[in-house]
């Protein structure tokens, strides 16, 4: 892909940047809200006459300091191409002012509406509004696309959900997540207690930090108040109204982030103009996404700003409108740097096909129409698996009566690099689970879409979960995750409803599983394994329960797995370039020459682990570290994490995650200002026990100091 010129396209033909501005960078502006309050934001403009679309990225994440080597640059380039971007610090964060009361208030959304408004108001803005950002910067587009305000014309939501209760890092199938619980929460800890930025803020910075310091709640607390997806979880969930928004879409993520589910759940449910792509990162900006290959991202979101913010008919929204990244195969690799793979491309979605049926058979038989096993997986067999003496026939039942910690190895919801890995070679967890392994598929196979599990269970308990992944067996054995999901069995009439089983009561039970990519060679089997547990994924029951599934003539268990055909892979001969010019590798940012001040960055190798305990059970442990320099700024930053996250043998009420958090601001006079965090989340037959700590130093002084405990009732969690 050249950066001047006419590219050739299926669809029509595609402007090249041909030129780009100067930048101006605003560092430091005060936008006033309805209630007085004063929000504070970097502004990137293109430094030539004349009026320009504007962009917002509004997040809690410090533009100040700890956002710029990761987000700065992607203002700046918006700004060469000929826009206007806004870097926002939310209310109580970073150098604005005000209370971080939790995510995604009201207060905020309404605080995002007002300065859409600004923006506009403003002479270098010709009143065409845009607005992204990955994770939070999305959910925060998504919910003021919702609102419809005037003038904003296209949004782009990266890593981002369509419902906050069942797709965020609080809650996973209807039950608390584990390792998430304190991972990122615990970051939020030390990072709401920074203070804002002296030199920037100005006179009367340290009476905002103190007032920050004494009046902003935990936001974990809150979470726990709500363990079913209740009118605070759907508040700024977009699935509660997809009519709503009537933006375009282009929507972007990546097959190894736990957010993936949104970008096929909007292409399904908006009615608006809409693109995605999924491609093989975990949680991380498409230009700079781990595992390779990332792909042009800035370029392919110019074009989207480009078509709906300046009319500008480049053929973006003639291209397919769903581009994958399908692994093939999917490796059993913890941390690799490319995945191998092709994209494939469908103009429509969802599909018109629907999606085959495998059935639970006999002996650990998969098997679909055309297709039949019978093997059991590979190495050590289940634990507790058999059929009752004396059962009449044509009946069958496999019971699990395994340990709490089966899951160890895909341990992570959502990563972006080191020390947060990718899943590993199933068979260890797989030999505790019940599995079912079809025969050596006799072509390519590509699973594209949500694989729902139809199951027919019967618990010892009335608190029960059921996980179910979907594995690739290579010839040699080796087991590599596609796809997985989990489902508290009290939650299974809705996840805004709570009903206990009713222990030996069997009962059909539909499992959604995640969205998932690969391609399934020939000679590889597909393995269904099925267990009560996924830990460290799912927080789990109260007490050790026995689940056992029927699939007889009468209970039918199956998955349906999306099979997909009439997909399209790039290549001359099918008509598409190798890649679509939106899917070009990006360029180096030295190469663009991002206008933002150079920081540099030192990071510390890291690993993560899961391994037993001495006593029994397991322990997942992860530190990282981060330091770099801000030379211009006389800025220094550095952060570490350390989780620590463990399970007994047997009791599963011996779950215990605990993280730590500390962050570390040194400024041109040599103030070094420190928060630290740590969270506690612990649990008993009946409750949930959340600890959290904080401390606070200027120097070596101590600033502030607090801790909250507070217990849950469990509500059949």
């Amino acid at each position: 892909m050249t950066r001047a010129g006419i590219l050739a396209s299926p669809r029509g033909t595609i402007p090249a940047v041909t030129s780009r501005y100067p930048v101006a960078v605003d560092a430091h502006v005060r936008i006033r809200m309805s209630d007085g309050v004063h929000l504070a934001a970097t502004i990137h403009r293109p430094d030539a006459p004349g009026a320009f679309p504007a962009l917002l990225e509004s997040i809690p994440y410090r533009k100040d300091d700890w956002l710029i080597p990761g987000h700065l640059p992607i203002h700046g380039e918006f700004a060469a191409r000929g826009y206007v971007s806004v870097l926002l610090d939310i209310r109580g964060t970073g150098s604005s002012e005000g209370v971080a009361e939790d995510e995604y208030t009201e207060a905020e959304i309404t605080d995002n509406l007002v300065v859409l408004a600004w923006l506009r108001e403003q002479p270098w803005c010709d009143g065409s509004l845009g607005m992204f950002g990955i994770s939070w910067g999305g959910f925060s587009a998504l919910q003021a696309a919702m609102r419809r305000p005037p003038g904003l014309k296209a949004i782009i939501p990266v890593g981002a959900t369509h419902d906050r209760y069942a797709l965020d890092v609080h809650y996973v199938g209807g039950t608390l997540h584990v390792n998430e619980s304190v991972t990122w929460p615990v970051e939020m800890v030390a990072e709401n207690a920074l203070p804002p930025d002296p030199e920037r803020f100005g006179p009367g910075w340290r009476d905002e930090w103190l007032r920050r310091l004494e009046s902003t709640p935990q936001w974990a607390l809150e979470w726990l108040r709500h363990p079913r997806r209740d009118d605070y979880w759907r508040h700024g969930s977009p699935f509660v109204d997809y009519e709503a928004i009537q933006t375009p879409v282009l929507a972007m993520n990546g097959f190894n982030d736990g957010y993936r589910d949104f970008v096929l759940e909007l292409l399904e449910q908006l009615s608006v103009p809409r693109r995605a792509v999924l491609g093989p990162w975990g949680h991380s900006w498409p230009h700079a996404g781990w595992p390779e290959p990332s792909i042009d991202g800035l370029g392919l979101m110019t074009r989207w700003w480009d078509r709906w913010l300046k009319g500008i008919e480049n053929g973006v929204d003639r291209e397919p409108m769903l581009a994958a990244y399908l692994a093939e195969p999917t490796p059993a690799v913890e941390y690799p740097e490319r995945m191998p793979g092709r994209w494939w491309f469908a103009d429509a979605w969802p599909p018109a096909r629907e999606a085959p049926t495998w059935r639970l058979g006999a002996e650990g038989i998969l098997a679909t129409e055309g297709i039949l096993a019978a093997e059991w997986v590979v190495g050590a067999p289940p634990l507790a698996i058999g059929y009752p003496p004396g059962a009449p026939d044509g009946s069958r039942s496999i019971t699990w009566e395994g340990s709490p910690w089966v899951g160890v190895t895909a341990p992570f919801w959502a990563g972006s690099g080191p020390p947060e890995g990718l899943s590993v070679d199933q068979r260890p967890d797989e030999a505790r689970s019940m599995c079912w392994t079809s025969e050596p598929l006799g072509e390519d196979t590509v699973l594209l879409g949500r694989p729902v599990a139809e199951l027919w269970l019967s618990a010892s308990e009335p608190v029960a979960q059921v996980a179910v992944k979907v594995a690739d067996v290579a010839p040699d054995g080796t087991s590599a995750l596609v796809a997985r999901g989990v489902l508290n069995l009290t939650r299974r009439g809705g996840l805004s409803t709570a009903v206990p089983m009713d222990p030996g009561r069997i009962e059909r039970v539909d499992v959604p599983l995640q969205v998932c990519g690969a391609i399934v060679p020939a000679g590889h089997r597909l393995r269904i394994a099925i267990a009560g547990a996924d830990w460290p994924l799912a927080w789990p029951p109260p007490h050790p329960t026995t689940l056992t599934l029927h699939h007889d003539d009468a209970h039918p268990s199956a998955i349906r797995l999306p099979v997909q055909r009439g997909l399209t892979t790039a290549g001359p001969d099918l008509g598409l370039p190798e890649p679509l010019p939106s899917l070009s590798e990006p360029l180096p940012a030295g190469s663009i020459g991002w206008p933002s001040a150079a920081a540099t960055r030192t990071i510390a190798p890291s690993r993560s682990s899961v391994v037993p305990q001495s006593e029994g059970g397991w322990l997942l442990s992860l530190d990282s570290e981060d330091a770099w320099q801000l030379p211009d700024r006389g800025l220094t930053w550095w952060s570490d994490e350390h989780l620590r996250i463990s399970i007994g043998e047997t009791d599963p009420a011996s779950c215990r995650a605990e993280g730590r958090a500390s962050i570390r601001l040194t400024y041109r006079d040599g103030t070094a200002y420190t928060s630290s965090g740590r969270i506690l989340q612990s649990c008993d037959a009946q409750r949930i026990h959340l600890h959290i700590e904080l401390s606070v130093r200027e120097g070596d002084a101590v600033v502030h100091e607090q801790t909250w405990d507070e217990s849950f009732e469990r509500d059949l969690l």
